[in-house]
């Protein structure tokens, strides 16, 4: 079992932030929480839910992920996942400049094994103001987390072994097609919170994350706005074999790509049998 009780927040970088503040909004119907200084916006700050902000996206070189912050319960939590990664030979620091900073009250940090930088916290605000999307979108977030990342990953046994084995995240499925396979982990009853893949061509790199809504039309009416403002559609609306999430995908102003989707399965262990898919897709949407 892990200490991580879900996907706590994702942080990006980008080269052009007010392309991000109208994908953010006015696209994925996310509500734009940033603060300018006198240089103007460094960071965009988006919010999904009662959280403070969910998103961050800091000006950068290059886009990409900047980290990757995954929530736990407490401290005492945070003390023993800290204590497991230093004895399987991570190294682990512990930094409350950063918690000041993503405004949580305890965080340490370390690095998987392609060099992503993921931050364990706990204690994240929730301020008095409502969220409100500019949209009237509502995502499914709560007990299950934010939704999910998806990882290219260089080495796929040593990511097995950090996530797996030391972490602790549990394994939901696999989907095997062109002679790779997908693994699919969950931390509550999400059916995943992280997937990756073997490939050397893309490595190491993240591939997309996933914001589920509560509506299907919400799915529709966003599909709507990715054809009309020209984003590049990556994936055709369908249906996953495994989670069963009805989903298409499209690029973002970071380059990696988001999964927009709804209905996605949610996973017992008590009950749950782990197995091993031959599509991605039951219809449609997949890169063949």
């Amino acid at each position: 079992m892990t200490e991580v009780v879900g996907l706590g927040y994702v942080g990006l970088y980008a080269t052009d932030l007010e392309a991000w503040r109208t994908y953010g909004t006015e696209v994925l119907g996310l509500q734009d929480v940033s603060e300018s200084g006198d240089s103007g916006y460094q960071t965009v700050l988006l919010r999904a839910d009662e959280r403070g902000w969910r998103f961050a996206i800091h000006r950068g070189d290059a886009g990409g992920a900047a980290y990757i912050g995954w929530e736990v319960a407490n401290q005492e939590a945070l003390d023993a996942l800290g204590r497991r990664l230093a004895a399987a030979g991570v190294e682990v620091e512990e930094d409350p400049e950063c918690a000041a900073v993503r405004g949580v009250e305890g965080l340490l940090w370390c690095t998987d094994a392609d060099g992503h930088r993921l931050e364990f916290f706990y204690g994240a605000l929730v301020p008095k103001r409502p969220f409100v999307s500019p949209r009237g979108v509502r995502f499914v977030t709560g007990d299950l987390g934010l939704g999910h990342v998806f990882f290219f990953v260089t080495n796929l046994s040593a990511a097995k072994a950090f996530y797996l084995d030391v972490v602790g995240f549990r394994l939901s499925d696999t989907i095997e097609f062109h002679e790779r396979k997908v693994h699919f982990l969950h931390v509550n009853p999400r059916h995943h919170s992280l997937a990756f893949v073997q490939n050397d061509k893309l490595a190491p790199a993240l591939g997309h994350f996933m914001l589920e809504v509560n509506e299907i039309d919400d799915v529709g009416r966003t599909l709507d706005e990715v054809n009309a403002r020209g984003v590049e559609l990556t994936e055709t609306l369908g249906r996953h074999t495994n989670d069963l999430a009805i989903s298409f995908f499209m690029k973002n102003p970071s380059g990696s790509e988001v999964e927009y989707g709804y209905d996605g399965r949610l996973v017992d262990d008590a009950t749950w049998r782990v197995s091993n898919y031959d599509a991605t897709s039951l219809w449609g949407h997949h890169r063949d």
